[in-house]
This record gives C-alpha cells, structure tokens and sequence, in this order.
C-alpha cells in the first residue's frame, strides 16, 4: 500500500477534514524550512554553548 494511501486510511480513522490535512502538511513542511534555515545559519552554537555554562555562571548575569 503506498504511503499516501495509508495517511489518507489513516486521516478518515481521525475523522481529520481535508483542511486540517492541509494545514498539518504546510506546518510539517514550514518546519523543516525553518529548522533547515536555522541550522544553515548556526543559530545552534549559542545555545549549545549556553548549556556548557555552570548554574553559577549563569546567574552572575
């Protein structure tokens, strides 16, 4: 069964209207955008630096 059949099997067992498919696949897709746009610009690094800091570090802030 390809995999575009089993999400619309899938979809009618939720009783899930054709716009809130939509909708749910626009955000899907807006995500990964976003995470890919964000990774390619290093918004990463700061936070992982962020979480190396000390509990004491933070607080002198």
């Amino acid at each position: 069964m390809p995999i575009v059949m089993r999400g619309l099997v899938f979809a009618m067992a939720l009783d899930l209207s054709p716009l809130t498919i939509g909708v749910i696949v626009v955000v899907g897709v807006l995500f990964i955008a976003m995470f890919g746009i964000s990774s390619a610009f290093g918004g990463y690094q700061g936070i992982f630096d962020w979480t190396q800091e000390k509990p004491g570090d933070q607080k002198k802030r």
